[in-house]
């Protein structure tokens, strides 16, 4: 028997190197938009603890999927925000993270922002 090596997986692994598998699905998924007032002081994506398994961070689009920001926003947490999100970019990007109001955003124009969903 041949084998083939199709693509890389990136497998999460426990304290004692065995593979540590996410088999339960999400019960809620909530979100919004958050705008940011100024561009000297990230704020936090949301404002009170929500614990989650992920949260996905998109550019803020209109019907038309036109661009509403004209500049890249940025998340990442409390001290550096560095994940880029481009102002086209309505795929967004996925975070693994146990608590969404961990993740912070900094804006480059002010009033800009980002749409963002929470799975909990």
């Amino acid at each position: 028997m041949a084998k083939r090596w199709i693509n890389s997986m990136d497998v999460e692994v426990g304290a004692n190197g065995a593979p540590l598998f996410d088999l339960a699905g999400c019960t809620t998924i909530a979100g919004g938009t958050k705008t940011v007032p100024s561009t000297s002081t990230p704020q936090p994506l949301v404002a009170t603890a929500t614990p989650c398994r992920f949260v996905w961070v998109g550019a803020r689009v209109d019907a038309y999927g036109n661009p509403l920001n004209s500049r890249p926003c940025f998340v990442g947490d409390s001290a550096n925000q560095n994940v880029p999100v481009m102002p086209s970019n309505y795929e967004g990007v996925v975070i693994r993270i146990d608590d969404a109001s961990k993740l912070y955003v900094r804006v480059g124009i002010n009033n800009q922002g980002v749409v963002y969903r929470v799975f909990a």
